[in-house]
């Protein structure tokens, strides 16, 4: 994805604004970390990470990601996908994070599972926000040995450990 290359560009080079940007791991929580140990459908998984969040229709959300898978593929990466969308009633960024060892597949995935599922909602009203977002997710987890660790882990603890770790690299 072109655009999304260049966003990550951009945000290496030079920071659009002074404000010091939320790391992806300030959106987490132990309980926003979901591991899926048999081969569940990619709909459970968005459903169940949805099911993490605090929003104020879960419904809407799970039409809207879907709305959104359909236009296109949100996979980023081999074994790594980004289902987001933007939705009204939001104040903050909700994310969570899917942990899938064994690999969902998708008609989209190339050939190779999505392991890792990193959903998020941004507020419909704050664009440049939500961009910012899916760069920051784009740069941390496009390293390929980070996504292997990530599956290789048994905790939400280990999982938001490992995260900030990476945060504090980068």
């Amino acid at each position: 994805m072109k655009w999304l290359e260049q966003l990550t560009q951009r945000s290496r080079v030079k920071p659009q604004t002074k404000a010091k940007v939320a790391l992806v791991s300030s959106y987490l929580t132990e309980k926003r970390i979901v591991f899926f140990t048999s081969g569940p459908s990619k709909m459970q998984v968005l459903g169940s990470l949805i099911g993490t969040l605090d929003l104020p229709d879960p419904s809407a959300a799970i039409k809207l990601i879907q709305s959104r898978e359909e236009i296109g593929s949100t996979i980023i990466a081999p074994g790594l996908a980004l289902p987001h969308a933007r939705l009204d009633g939001l104040t903050k960024i909700e994310a969570a994070v899917g942990i899938c060892p064994e690999g969902v597949h998708d008609r989209h995935d190339g050939g190779t599972p999505i392991r890792v599922f990193v959903l998020f909602l941004g507020p419909a009203d704050k664009m440049k926000e939500h961009l910012t977002f899916l760069s920051n997710v784009s740069v941390l987890f496009q390293d390929e040995a980070f996504l292997d660790k990530l599956t290789k882990l048994v905790s939400p603890q280990g999982v938001l450990h490992a995260i900030r770790e990476a945060e504090s690299v980068n």
